[in-house]
């Protein structure tokens, strides 16, 4: 039996080496934004200051709440895919009409807020699978009488721009004859139904509950009318980097499997959170508990 001559050893050497730098690279390649995290240590984030308990900022200012709690998993999941010793995080605070320019733009690598998935928005950006299922209703003082769609007649209702609270609210208007108003963000759209300048905030329903339990006098608002839509809400991420993608499902699929899902949900939504130490005491409901045994990236329309 003839033995393998040094050269062809060394030849085969050199193919393995190519062969194994050429695995490292197409494990960053494949991913303009792993690659960008890897070569700056840094991944950018963005966040809601006002979207309580998803996302909002806590009474340092820091990010706090439960899909900040998520996208820290990710983060994480990042730096030990790239094998990174430490990974520096930045958070960007967005609004609801600012957030798909900055995903857009590169200057998030995902939004971690209560991103309503719908097929319209994934015309220009990517979700992560559902992290939670809401209901799009209205916020209404308790002493109003508005207790339906009717009694918005001739009312002022306000949502906040670029939300899916925006979409219903120019979808109804001709039907219910009521004047709309956009706000910036969140806390401008409580705030304008606090002052008496609208009687109605169309949102989702458990931001619309955290809004409510963070105000100042939490009695005097009620979450009223119909179901106007279910929403899934999920991480937004660039549409172009489906190993990003791939990653943050990935991460959040094994959250949902385990027990932390349970825990983070005890700790945002059935806990004192926030600078007035409020609890939402809301238990999941079986739309939620179905979302996080079967994750999904489909819109709820």
């Amino acid at each position: 039996m003839s033995t393998p001559s040094a050269l062809t050893i060394r030849a085969f050497a050199a193919l393995l080496a190519l062969a194994t730098f050429t695995a490292a690279q197409a494990a960053h390649a494949h991913s303009p934004i792993l690659e960008q995290i890897r070569e700056s240590g840094t991944i950018t984030m963005g966040y809601r200051e006002g979207a309580l308990p998803f996302s909002f900022s806590d009474i340092k200012g820091q990010p706090s709440g439960y899909a900040v709690d998520l996208c820290l998993r990710v983060a994480e999941a990042a730096r030990e895919k790239l094998g990174l010793k430490d990974l520096k995080v930045r958070w960007l605070p967005l609004t609801a009409q600012s957030r798909v320019p900055a995903v857009l733009n590169g200057l998030v690598s995902v939004d971690c807020a209560p991103n309503t998935n719908t097929v319209e928005r994934q015309k220009q950006v990517a979700f992560s699978v559902a992290h939670y299922v809401s209901v799009v209703r209205m916020l209404v003082r308790s002493d109003s009488g508005i207790q339906s769609l009717n009694d918005l007649r001739g009312k002022v209702v306000v949502t906040s721009a670029g939300s899916t609270g925006d979409r219903h609210v120019r979808r109804l208007k001709p039907q219910y004859a009521f004047n709309d108003v956009y706000a910036k963000d969140h806390n401008e759209s409580f705030l304008l139904l606090e002052t008496g300048r609208a009687q109605a905030f169309v949102l989702d329903d458990v931001v619309l509950y955290g809004l409510r339990a963070n105000s100042k006098a939490p009695s005097q608002y009620t979450v009223a009318g119909p179901a106007l839509s279910i929403e899934r809400n999920a991480l937004m991420l660039p549409k172009s980097d489906p190993e990003w993608k791939q990653l943050v499902d990935q991460t959040l699929t094994s959250v949902f499997a385990g027990p932390e899902v349970v825990a983070l949900q005890k700790r945002w939504f059935q806990q004192p959170i926030g600078a007035r130490g409020i609890n939402l005491a809301l238990t999941p409901s079986p739309e939620v508990l179905a979302a996080w045994k079967q994750p999904t990236d489909q819109a709820a329309e």
